[in-house]
């Protein structure tokens, strides 16, 4: 049994290797949480926010 919240590890593979494609796919699962780690005072703070993106 796979458990949906995880991305599958072929995927992140591709990404290590730097397929555009996979780079994306990973950063849109992620996006959530990014969104999460850079809020500052209940604000999303942009600088954190692209350097977690990095």
């Amino acid at each position: 049994m796979r458990n949906k919240k995880l991305i599958p590890f072929e995927l992140i593979e591709k990404a290590v290797a730097g397929e555009p494609e996979a780079v994306d796919a990973v950063l849109r699962h992620y996006t959530a949480y990014i969104k999460y780690l850079s809020m500052y005072k209940g604000h999303i703070n942009d600088d954190t926010q692209d350097r977690c993106k990095r």
